[in-house]
């Protein structure tokens, strides 16, 4: 006599979810819209989309690759946890506080997207796949599309299905973690990052074809901060290879290999600039060798 075997039945998530934990409060009020508040919030922070159009960024703007990015907030600014895990020096001049990073609405709406990572993550993983599937579907099969999700975090999504599940999207990112560079999946492409204190492990990348960002900034009688920081050279070569221009787009992806991606030291004020440099983490250019631009 055959037995029938009970099938597991997917349980419903019964809205609103209620969650207080490490001094901020969470609500989910359905499968796409959430409230956190407390802690390092000033105000209630309602979160309805975790990704940000590329065009509303001035990195990802430059890509002719529709683009879309997930912006947490860096470090562990929350409070608790840490969104980048191999940060060093590269802490102190983050582009997370330049630009429109200070204001108070764009540093909210990080930090609320970053604590919904750790307090809801099961919420977050759903949210972050469905919008995913969304942006991949308003687009032809033919068209690429492009998603950076640390844009200021450094998180291996690799980890938790989020690049396998969507192969239709070219994934791009930068890390610290020597452990995951290069074409980590056949859809997610991943810079490695010059802090300063990495040298010998940027190296070996470049050596086995992967690529390897590095800030430069040039050293004048006055710190160039602001919108001049954009105008400063980049030196042709770096440790004996070829430095490109990383300004000139963010779609990392298409980068010939085993060449060094120079950024360019961006600063608001000459406290943070100084910082950038006295930690190690940009590298002077010798205005003596060939410049590239």
């Amino acid at each position: 006599m055959k037995t029938k075997t009970k099938t597991k039945t997917k349980t419903k998530t019964a809205f609103p979810v209620v969650i207080e934990k490490n001094g901020y409060t969470v609500v989910l009020h359905s499968p796409s819209k959430a409230t956190v508040s407390g802690g390092r919030l000033p105000e209630a922070v309602n979160v309805s989309h975790l990704l940000g159009e590329g065009d509303a960024n001035p990195k990802t703007k430059k890509n002719k690759v529709p683009t879309m990015g997930l912006s947490l907030f860096p470090y562990n600014g929350i409070g608790f946890g840490n969104v980048c895990a191999f940060a060093k020096n590269c802490v102190v001049s983050c582009l997370a506080h330049q630009g429109q990073g200070p204001v108070p609405s764009v540093m909210g709406a990080r930090v609320a997207k970053t604590v919904l990572w750790y307090l809801a993550r099961e919420w977050f993983l759903r949210r972050l796949n469905h919008e995913l599937a969304t942006f991949r579907g308003k687009y032809g099969r033919r068209r690429t599309v492009g998603v950076r999700l640390n844009m200021f975090s450094d998180i291996p999504w690799e980890d938790y299905g989020v690049i396998d599940n969507h192969p239709g999207i070219t994934f791009y990112d930068y890390t610290k973690n020597p452990r995951r560079v290069g074409d980590v999946r056949p859809n997610y492409w991943v810079t490695f990052s010059y802090d300063g204190t990495n040298e010998a492990e940027a190296v070996r990348h470049l050596r086995e074809g992967k690529n390897v960002s590095v800030v430069f900034y040039l050293e004048t009688d006055e710190a160039v901060c602001g919108k001049a920081a954009h105008r400063q050279p980049l030196p042709a070569t770096w440790n004996g290879f070829e430095v490109i221009d990383g300004g000139a787009t963010d779609w990392r992806p298409s980068d010939p290999w085993g060449v060094v991606i120079g950024l360019r030291l961006l600063a608001r004020t000459y406290e943070s600039r100084e910082a950038g440099i006295s930690s190690g983490f940009a590298q002077k250019i010798d205005t003596r060798l060939p410049i590239l631009s």
